[in-house]
């Protein structure tokens, strides 16, 4: 009859126990802290490219140098100007300041100034040094644009006129790209203006800021006289026009006093006053004519350079800082999305929280992962390369031949065999040998060996869903802390098929379970107990002979029959089970064990895939006892919210006097 072996509340309790419950607001920011905990060498890792990257462009970028001067805008009003200033000061003086910016910016000045210093030939103004980066990203944009298929255009034959608009075409890109790279300031409410310019030959720069400045100066003195030079064309054409004018009246009231005589004097006085307003005013014209002569001749500028640029000797970019900075914020963004992509992909468990939730069945503990010396298969004292390669491969058919006929033998008198063993994976150098890994052992079989009654023992299976979850080195974890507590154990090796646990031992090739149940042996004879005489151990075994078993497995649910003679052998049985997602043979077994812990590996088993499996499989979830993680980076658990306990030393449980097992021959084992 079956006992229940769930385990009592609080069960694996003493072992990274759950923190308590917080509320909804606190554990949002406690599982967004341990995210940030989790990923922070992530997080490390990105902000390291990207300084690196900052260095990088950093040292492969040309030094660039800013050249600045200072110009003082004059304005001159007219009467009326100055009347609406009077009124309106504050508005007259921005429109005016904004009138002589966009003439400052205009494609005028720029141009005078590109042809002042000829930069349409300057090598260093139309193709500047410019940075590794932004030679990959050009290069990139090339690349792109020459897969775009473009028409060919038709070949000119150039000319005389074709050569000076390719000329004056030149010139007007080379002043666009001078506008383009030139900044003008206005300093406050003045009508004060910086103008700076960067490059990275620095005489370059302080030429071209200085060359700005004259190039506006110039081209305000030139604006005036070109202005004086219309006003003085026009009042000359004017004058011209007046002088006849009044030549043609002065004529005409000599005629008409010629012609009346004295008899009309009104008309006469008419004509002589016309004459002389007209006199009056071809006056007024010759002197405001002769004024704007002189104006014209002494021209003078509406403004004035206040500081002109010099060679600057410090490079102004790039800044060491702000690319570091910048190089910084990227490679954090760039850790961040990967960070994020990482707890996207995060599907395993990792606590015991994760296993309750997920599974609503009992979390028995967290197994730290086996070192290299511990691992099943592997680097084993006293395994042949043979025995090795073996265990490599994982659960390899048998060929077909004939299956022998089937029976249990029934347990006899045999000796108990005593052979020089390697050192068991979980007890030497394994998971008993490991204090945290004692711990987790502990916390399990506490749990088994809780309400413990009656004469029979238990048989408790140990499976997985796959080969990878260390289930043999659990197993044998268990038999070592049941053996130290007294108990009577057996470790049974129930795959049959790849008998990992039996080849890792060197007991790949001798008698053992497979070999009871076709007869080639009897339980005694297959039974190997370990040196210190602890623990008895049954392998899986082969057949010797002419044939081999065809299915291994198949064989499974009567080595499950053994179970009550086992049962009265041994206080505990340890059995391992093949993997429950590749073998559904283990049905048959299952239904004669007291109970399963599953073992399910910490991290890379996806959660959907054991739930799906105990929903689709309840004779398997019905004998869960509880869900053992395995493989778990202890140091790795404070990322998760579960606080690692502190080191503790070995400890062994009070031992018990040993009984003989039932039918066996030999000297009880103290």
């Amino acid at each position: 009859m079956n006992r229940s072996l769930h385990p009592r509340p609080g069960f694996g309790a003493d072992f990274h126990a759950a923190t308590p419950a917080s509320p909804p607001a606190e554990d949002a920011l406690a599982e967004l802290l341990l995210a940030v905990r989790r990923q922070v060498w992530t997080l490390a890792l990105g902000a390291c490219v990207g300084l690196f990257l900052g260095l990088f462009h950093y040292a492969t970028s040309p030094r660039t140098y800013e050249a600045g001067a200072a110009l003082l805008i004059e304005e001159k009003q007219s009467e009326l100007e100055q009347e609406i200033s009077a009124v309106l000061p504050t508005a007259r003086s921005d429109t005016s300041m904004l009138n002589e910016m966009q003439i400052l910016r205009s494609l005028e000045v720029a141009t005078e100034v590109v042809a002042a210093l000829d930069l349409t030939e300057n090598s260093d103004f139309l193709a500047p040094p410019s940075s590794l980066l932004s030679q990959w990203i050009r290069g990139t944009k090339d690349a792109i644009r020459g897969l775009i298929p473009v028409p060919e255009a038709p070949v000119v034959t150039p000319s005389a006129g074709s050569e000076a608009a390719a000329a004056e075409r030149r010139l007007m890109e080379a002043a666009e790209r001078l506008r383009n790279r030139t900044v003008f300031h206005r300093v406050g409410r003045s009508f004060v203006v910086e103008i700076w310019f960067a490059s990275h030959d620095p005489q370059l720069a302080a030429d071209i800021v200085n060359a700005y400045a004259e190039a506006y100066i110039a081209d305000g003195v030139r604006a005036n006289i070109e202005a004086s030079d219309r006003t003085a064309a026009w009042m000359e054409a004017r004058l011209q026009e007046l002088r006849a004018e009044a030549l043609a009246a002065a004529q005409e009231a000599e005629d008409f006093r010629l012609q009346t005589g004295a008899t009309d004097q009104q008309g006469l006085r008419d004509r002589e006053q016309r004459a002389e307003a007209l006199n009056d005013l071809v006056l007024r014209f010759q002197s405001r004519y002769r004024e704007l002569a002189l104006e014209s001749s002494f021209p003078v500028a509406e403004g004035r350079i206040l500081s002109r640029a010099l060679p600057p000797r410090d490079a102004s970019a790039p800044r060491a800082w702000q690319v570091l900075a910048a190089g910084l914020f990227l490679g954090l963004m760039l850790g961040l999305g990967a960070a994020v992509w990482r707890e996207a992909r995060e599907t395993g468990f990792r606590t015991a929280g994760d296993v309750t939730e997920r599974l609503g069945v009992p979390f028995l503990g967290y197994v730290p992962r086996l070192g290299r010396a511990g691992a099943m298969g592997r680097n084993v004292p006293g395994m042949s390369p043979v025995a090795g390669a073996l265990t490599l491969a994982r659960r390899k058919r048998t060929q077909r031949r004939g299956l022998p006929p089937r029976h249990l033998a029934e347990p006899g008198g045999g000796e108990v065999v005593d052979r020089d063993l390697p050192p068991l994976p979980g007890l030497s150098g394994g998971l008993a040998a490991d204090p945290e890994g004692l711990r987790a052992l502990r916390s399990i079989f506490a749990g088994l060996d809780a309400g413990q009654a009656g004469p029979l023992g238990r048989f408790v299976t140990i499976g997985a869903l796959t080969g990878a979850e260390d289930a043999g080195a659990v197993a044998a974890g268990l038999a070592h802390v049941a053996a130290q507590a007294g108990r009577r154990v057996l470790l049974l090796d129930a795959d049959l098929e790849a008998a990992e646990l039996s080849r890792s031992l060197g007991l790949g090739a001798g008698q053992g379970a497979l070999g009871v149940l076709t007869g080639e042996t009897d339980l005694a004879g297959a039974v190997v107990s370990l040196p210190e005489g602890e623990i008895d151990i049954l392998p899986a075994g082969m057949v010797p002979g002419p044939g081999a078993v065809e299915a291994p497995l198949s064989f499974l649910g009567e080595l499950g029959e053994l179970s009550a003679d086992l049962r009265e052998a041994y206080d505990f049985v340890f059995a391992v089970l093949p993997p429950l997602a590749e073998a559904p043979e283990s049905k048959a077994m299952l239904r004669h064990c007291d109970g399963l812990i599953l073992a399910v590996a910490w991290g890379r088993m996806p959660r959907k895939l054991v739930q799906s499996h105990l929903e689709h499989e309840p004779e398997t979830s019905d004998r869960v006892l509880g869900v053992a993680l395995t493989g778990v980076v202890l140091q790795r658990l404070r990322r998760y919210g579960v606080a690692r306990p502190a080191r503790i030393r070995p400890w062994r449980f009070a031992r018990r006097t040993r009984r003989p097992v039932s039918g066996r021959g030999g000297a009880q084992t103290p």
